[in-house]
Protein backbone atom coordinates (compact mmCIF):
# COMPACT_ATOMS: atom_id res chain seq x y z
CA UNK A 1 0.00 0.00 0.00
CA UNK A 2 1.96 2.79 -1.23
CA UNK A 3 1.01 6.19 1.03
CA UNK A 4 -0.32 9.20 -0.41
CA UNK A 5 2.39 11.59 -0.86
CA UNK A 6 0.71 15.08 -0.48
CA UNK A 7 2.90 17.66 -3.10
CA UNK A 8 3.64 21.45 -1.46
CA UNK A 9 1.69 23.64 -3.38
CA UNK A 10 4.43 25.08 -6.57
CA UNK A 11 4.58 28.92 -6.18
CA UNK A 12 5.36 30.47 -9.53
CA UNK A 13 8.01 32.86 -9.01
CA UNK A 14 6.89 36.82 -9.84
CA UNK A 15 8.51 39.07 -11.50
CA UNK A 16 6.08 41.92 -11.65
CA UNK A 17 5.24 44.27 -9.19
CA UNK A 18 2.72 43.51 -6.80
CA UNK A 19 -0.89 44.21 -7.40
CA UNK A 20 -0.35 47.09 -4.92
CA UNK A 21 2.96 48.54 -5.77
CA UNK A 22 1.77 48.63 -9.19
CA UNK A 23 -1.44 50.59 -8.85
CA UNK A 24 1.05 53.00 -6.24
CA UNK A 25 3.38 53.50 -9.37
CA UNK A 26 0.45 54.23 -11.67
CA UNK A 27 -0.31 56.95 -9.64
CA UNK A 28 2.18 58.68 -9.60
CA UNK A 29 3.11 58.02 -13.18
CA UNK A 30 -0.14 59.74 -13.75
CA UNK A 31 0.47 62.54 -11.22
CA UNK A 32 3.55 63.40 -13.62
CA UNK A 33 2.19 63.35 -16.52
CA UNK A 34 -0.76 65.51 -14.99
CA UNK A 35 2.07 67.67 -13.83
CA UNK A 36 3.93 67.86 -17.15
CA UNK A 37 0.76 68.53 -18.99
CA UNK A 38 -0.66 71.28 -17.16
CA UNK A 39 3.11 72.70 -16.80
CA UNK A 40 2.74 72.48 -20.72
CA UNK A 41 -0.01 74.28 -21.15
CA UNK A 42 0.86 77.20 -18.81
CA UNK A 43 4.03 77.63 -21.31
CA UNK A 44 1.56 77.88 -23.88
CA UNK A 45 -0.87 79.70 -22.24
CA UNK A 46 2.06 82.52 -21.11
CA UNK A 47 3.40 82.66 -24.74
CA UNK A 48 -0.42 83.42 -25.80
CA UNK A 49 -1.08 85.78 -23.39
CA UNK A 50 2.22 87.72 -23.70
CA UNK A 51 1.62 87.56 -27.51
CA UNK A 52 -1.88 88.99 -27.52
CA UNK A 53 -0.49 91.56 -25.28
CA UNK A 54 2.26 92.33 -28.61
CA UNK A 55 -0.68 92.51 -30.52
CA UNK A 56 -2.73 94.56 -28.75
CA UNK A 57 0.24 96.92 -27.96
CA UNK A 58 1.31 97.17 -31.81
CA UNK A 59 -1.74 99.12 -33.01
CA UNK A 60 -1.68 101.64 -30.25
CA UNK A 61 1.75 102.70 -31.36
CA UNK A 62 0.63 102.61 -34.57
CA UNK A 63 -2.46 104.88 -33.99
CA UNK A 64 -0.21 107.65 -31.80
CA UNK A 65 2.60 107.36 -34.83
CA UNK A 66 -0.43 108.25 -37.25
CA UNK A 67 -1.97 110.64 -34.99
CA UNK A 68 1.74 112.64 -34.52
CA UNK A 69 2.41 112.28 -38.40
CA UNK A 70 -0.87 113.91 -39.27
CA UNK A 71 -1.17 116.86 -36.94
CA UNK A 72 -0.82 120.27 -38.84
CA UNK A 73 2.74 121.71 -39.19
CA UNK A 74 3.20 125.47 -39.44
CA UNK A 75 3.68 126.97 -42.63
CA UNK A 76 7.43 128.53 -43.07
CA UNK A 77 6.47 132.72 -42.94
CA UNK A 78 2.58 131.97 -41.95
CA UNK A 79 1.81 133.70 -38.74
CA UNK A 80 -0.46 131.65 -36.25
CA UNK A 81 -3.23 133.25 -34.53
CA UNK A 82 -2.21 136.39 -34.66
CA UNK A 83 -2.07 139.28 -36.77
CA UNK A 84 -1.09 138.15 -40.70
CA UNK A 85 1.11 141.68 -40.72
CA UNK A 86 3.35 140.93 -38.60
CA UNK A 87 1.53 142.15 -35.14
CA UNK A 88 2.40 140.01 -31.65
CA UNK A 89 0.75 136.65 -31.57
CA UNK A 90 -2.09 135.95 -29.14
CA UNK A 91 -0.15 135.08 -26.11
CA UNK A 92 1.85 137.99 -26.60
CA UNK A 93 5.02 136.96 -28.13
CA UNK A 94 6.49 138.46 -30.89
CA UNK A 95 5.54 137.23 -34.29
CA UNK A 96 8.04 136.77 -37.41
CA UNK A 97 5.76 137.92 -39.84
CA UNK A 98 6.27 141.68 -41.58
CA UNK A 99 4.06 144.38 -42.19
CA UNK A 100 2.93 144.99 -45.71
CA UNK A 101 0.39 148.02 -46.00
CA UNK A 102 -1.88 148.11 -43.52
CA UNK A 103 -2.41 152.56 -44.09
CA UNK A 104 -2.47 155.06 -46.22
CA UNK A 105 0.83 156.53 -47.80
CA UNK A 106 4.26 154.71 -47.95
CA UNK A 107 5.36 152.41 -45.19
CA UNK A 108 2.09 151.29 -44.08
CA UNK A 109 1.78 155.02 -42.44
CA UNK A 110 -1.36 157.09 -41.65
CA UNK A 111 -1.90 160.12 -44.19
CA UNK A 112 -1.69 163.40 -41.56
CA UNK A 113 -4.18 166.06 -42.60
CA UNK A 114 -3.33 168.88 -44.59
CA UNK A 115 -1.95 172.26 -42.31
CA UNK A 116 -1.46 175.46 -43.44
CA UNK A 117 2.00 174.40 -43.29
CA UNK A 118 1.49 172.09 -46.22
CA UNK A 119 -1.05 174.20 -48.38
CA UNK A 120 -0.66 176.79 -50.19
CA UNK A 121 -4.14 178.55 -51.07
CA UNK A 122 -5.14 180.34 -54.51
CA UNK A 123 -8.45 181.94 -55.67
CA UNK A 124 -9.09 180.94 -59.57
CA UNK A 125 -10.47 182.91 -62.02
CA UNK A 126 -14.02 184.67 -61.14
CA UNK A 127 -17.52 183.16 -63.03
CA UNK A 128 -19.41 186.16 -62.92
CA UNK A 129 -23.29 186.44 -62.71
CA UNK A 130 -25.71 188.97 -62.33
CA UNK A 131 -27.15 186.92 -59.77
CA UNK A 132 -24.27 184.50 -58.46
CA UNK A 133 -20.74 184.46 -58.76
CA UNK A 134 -18.49 181.31 -58.66
CA UNK A 135 -14.72 181.36 -57.55
CA UNK A 136 -12.54 178.09 -57.42
CA UNK A 137 -11.13 177.80 -54.03
CA UNK A 138 -7.58 175.36 -54.65
CA UNK A 139 -5.37 173.66 -52.57
CA UNK A 140 -2.17 172.76 -53.66
CA UNK A 141 0.40 170.58 -51.54
CA UNK A 142 3.66 172.08 -51.24
CA UNK A 143 5.01 169.73 -49.00
CA UNK A 144 7.24 166.81 -49.91
CA UNK A 145 4.73 164.27 -48.22
CA UNK A 146 1.06 163.13 -49.31
CA UNK A 147 -1.64 164.82 -46.56
CA UNK A 148 -5.33 164.62 -46.66
CA UNK A 149 -8.19 166.90 -46.86
CA UNK A 150 -11.72 166.42 -45.92
CA UNK A 151 -14.99 167.87 -46.46
CA UNK A 152 -15.26 171.62 -46.00
CA UNK A 153 -12.31 174.42 -46.33
CA UNK A 154 -13.20 177.66 -43.41
CA UNK A 155 -14.49 180.45 -45.94
CA UNK A 156 -14.73 183.92 -44.57
CA UNK A 157 -14.92 187.19 -46.59
CA UNK A 158 -13.48 190.29 -45.27
CA UNK A 159 -14.45 193.96 -46.00
CA UNK A 160 -15.84 197.61 -44.70
CA UNK A 161 -17.77 197.60 -42.13
CA UNK A 162 -21.49 198.00 -42.81
CA UNK A 163 -24.29 197.99 -40.60
CA UNK A 164 -22.88 197.16 -37.68
CA UNK A 165 -22.75 193.46 -39.19
CA UNK A 166 -18.75 193.40 -38.93
CA UNK A 167 -16.04 193.06 -41.10
CA UNK A 168 -16.57 189.23 -41.84
CA UNK A 169 -18.81 187.78 -43.64
CA UNK A 170 -18.53 183.59 -42.93
CA UNK A 171 -19.49 181.61 -45.67
CA UNK A 172 -22.07 178.82 -44.97
CA UNK A 173 -21.78 174.88 -46.29
CA UNK A 174 -23.64 173.55 -49.08
CA UNK A 175 -24.19 169.80 -49.37
CA UNK A 176 -23.98 169.90 -53.12
CA UNK A 177 -20.80 168.23 -53.19
CA UNK A 178 -20.65 165.08 -50.93
CA UNK A 179 -17.91 165.78 -48.06
CA UNK A 180 -15.10 163.31 -48.71
CA UNK A 181 -11.72 162.99 -48.05
CA UNK A 182 -8.82 163.40 -50.75
CA UNK A 183 -4.83 162.61 -50.94
CA UNK A 184 -2.66 164.95 -51.79
CA UNK A 185 0.12 164.00 -53.53
CA UNK A 186 3.11 166.85 -53.03
CA UNK A 187 2.11 169.34 -56.45
CA UNK A 188 -1.77 167.58 -56.13
CA UNK A 189 -4.58 170.05 -55.04
CA UNK A 190 -8.16 169.61 -54.03
CA UNK A 191 -10.54 172.23 -55.49
CA UNK A 192 -13.54 173.72 -53.39
CA UNK A 193 -15.96 176.38 -55.24
CA UNK A 194 -16.73 179.58 -53.87
CA UNK A 195 -20.56 180.75 -54.92
CA UNK A 196 -21.57 184.69 -53.88
CA UNK A 197 -25.00 185.90 -54.05
CA UNK A 198 -23.80 189.33 -56.14
CA UNK A 199 -25.27 192.55 -57.39
CA UNK A 200 -23.70 195.02 -59.15
CA UNK A 201 -21.33 196.62 -57.13
CA UNK A 202 -22.79 200.20 -57.67
CA UNK A 203 -25.82 198.86 -56.07
CA UNK A 204 -26.73 200.04 -52.63
CA UNK A 205 -27.06 196.95 -51.28
CA UNK A 206 -23.67 196.09 -52.49
CA UNK A 207 -20.76 195.36 -50.03
CA UNK A 208 -17.70 195.27 -51.50
CA UNK A 209 -14.78 192.31 -49.82
CA UNK A 210 -11.47 193.09 -50.13
CA UNK A 211 -9.86 189.53 -48.70
CA UNK A 212 -10.49 186.18 -48.45
CA UNK A 213 -9.05 184.04 -45.50
CA UNK A 214 -9.56 180.58 -45.31
CA UNK A 215 -8.46 177.46 -43.08
CA UNK A 216 -7.54 174.14 -43.71
CA UNK A 217 -10.43 171.45 -42.21
CA UNK A 218 -9.48 171.02 -38.44
CA UNK A 219 -6.61 173.30 -38.40
CA UNK A 220 -6.76 177.04 -36.90
CA UNK A 221 -4.13 178.65 -38.96
CA UNK A 222 -5.66 181.32 -40.80
CA UNK A 223 -4.44 181.66 -44.53
CA UNK A 224 -5.68 184.97 -46.53
CA UNK A 225 -5.60 186.16 -50.22
CA UNK A 226 -6.38 189.06 -51.58
CA UNK A 227 -9.99 189.36 -53.23
CA UNK A 228 -11.14 191.26 -56.56
CA UNK A 229 -13.02 195.03 -55.77
CA UNK A 230 -14.15 194.42 -58.67
CA UNK A 231 -17.60 191.91 -57.27
CA UNK A 232 -20.23 193.17 -54.93
CA UNK A 233 -21.56 190.54 -52.78
CA UNK A 234 -25.19 190.94 -50.94
CA UNK A 235 -25.02 190.03 -47.29
CA UNK A 236 -27.60 187.64 -45.27
CA UNK A 237 -25.88 187.11 -42.33
CA UNK A 238 -27.91 184.70 -40.15
CA UNK A 239 -30.29 183.70 -43.31
CA UNK A 240 -31.52 180.23 -43.47
CA UNK A 241 -30.63 180.12 -47.40
CA UNK A 242 -28.23 182.16 -47.88
CA UNK A 243 -27.04 182.92 -52.12
CA UNK A 244 -23.85 182.83 -50.74
CA UNK A 245 -21.75 179.30 -49.30
CA UNK A 246 -18.77 177.26 -49.63
CA UNK A 247 -18.85 173.92 -51.59
CA UNK A 248 -16.80 170.63 -50.13
CA UNK A 249 -13.30 169.82 -51.31
CA UNK A 250 -13.24 167.29 -54.79
CA UNK A 251 -10.36 166.11 -56.36
CA UNK A 252 -7.44 166.01 -56.79
CA UNK A 253 -6.46 167.84 -59.78
CA UNK A 254 -2.62 168.03 -61.32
Amino acid sequence: MHADHQRAPHHRPSHGHSPDSLSSADEQETTVNRIGTFSAFGIVGLIALTGCTTAETAPADTATTASTSAAPQPVPGEVSGTDPAGGADSDGAQSDGTATGGGDGAGGAAVPACTAADITPALGDITPSDVQTTVPLRYTNSGSVPCNVTGFPGATLQGPDVDGLGPDYDLARSEITPSTTITLEPGAAAVAELTLGTVNKNDERAWIPSAFLTTAPGDTTVMTLPFPASVGVQRQDGATRPASYIGAFSGPVY
